[in-house]
């Protein structure tokens, strides 16, 4: 007898795509975690193939992400997500960085001014979402040449975006945030491994701790130690999924030990690190 959906452990793996802008794809099976609040520098593409997961962003929204959607988060949006039901949801997602995207569609959208954005978080459009869906199965397979994935991803992308993409003139985020919170940032992404602290920080942002903390806060969404674990965290995965040692990454991310790295990284994907990269 099979165990219920929602006792079995969650499972996810990763891989690479160098031939297609050096994307990475995601294949999950989530039935209890929760992803803490966090934002992605790419856009991230998915197809929900089973159960539902509830999606909210930084100022409380919540939208359900059914089995047979497409889901779609633009880069900087401030998001967690956790399972909708019980039996949690299956999907597939690809993070896309957005040079690659913007190079695919070259051509396409150079002539029309604005930002590239998705207006819909969820899509019902299934012939699009089983193009989608067939070219995430397509690049997971051995069998598959090189020219195949990335000619099948291209095509599914390109068609999210003629259907559903939209450009417009959007204040550019960046241009929101203040001077010091910049500087703040910069300093974190600059200093990953150091794990450089409060008063450092402040420092660099010519603004005192306790004003950093609510300014930072206020205009990115989470704090700064928060900022700054999922930027390890995410470099641990690049670093990862292009092939670079556990010990290595761990140490480049700025972890004083695997263990510690495991821990974080099961915190925001569900699975240890050596799990999601099988």
């Amino acid at each position: 007898m099979k165990p219920p959906t929602s006792s079995r452990p969650n499972q996810a793996k990763f891989w690479y795509e160098p031939s297609f802008a050096g994307s990475e794809l995601l294949r999950a099976a989530y039935r209890t975690h929760r992803f803490p609040p966090h934002a992605h520098d790419e856009f991230a593409f998915g197809v929900i193939e089973r159960g539902a997961q509830a999606w909210l962003d930084g100022r409380g929204r919540r939208v359900i992400m059914p089995e047979g959607t497409i889901c779609v988060i633009n880069p900087g949006h401030l998001h967690e997500g956790r399972p909708a039901t019980e039996a949690g949801w299956d999907y597939r997602m690809i993070y896309m960085p957005t040079t690659g995207l913007t190079g695919l569609l070259r051509g396409e959208i150079e002539n029309f001014p604005g930002t590239l954005y998705f207006p819909a978080i969820v899509i019902d459009d299934p012939q699009t979402m089983e193009l989608i869906r067939e070219a995430h199965v397509c690049s997971e397979s051995n069998d598959a040449t090189q020219l195949e994935k990335t000619s099948r991803l291209a095509a599914a992308i390109f068609q999210l975006v003629r259907r559903h993409g939209q450009m417009s003139h959007p204040l550019p985020r960046s241009a929101t945030i203040p001077g010091a919170v910049k500087r703040a940032r910069e300093y974190i992404d600059a200093h990953i491994a150091e794990n450089p602290s409060l008063g450092i920080i402040s420092q660099a942002a010519g603004m005192s701790p306790f004003h950093l903390l609510r300014a930072f806060k206020e205009a990115i969404g989470v704090a700064p130690h928060a900022y700054l674990v999922q930027r390890r965290v995410d470099m641990a995965k690049h670093l990862l999924l292009k092939g670079h040692p556990l010990r290595q990454v761990a140490t480049a991310a700025g972890y004083y030990d695997q263990g510690h790295l495991s821990r974080e990284f099961r915190r925001f994907f569900g699975v240890p690190p050596g799990v999601a990269r099988q």
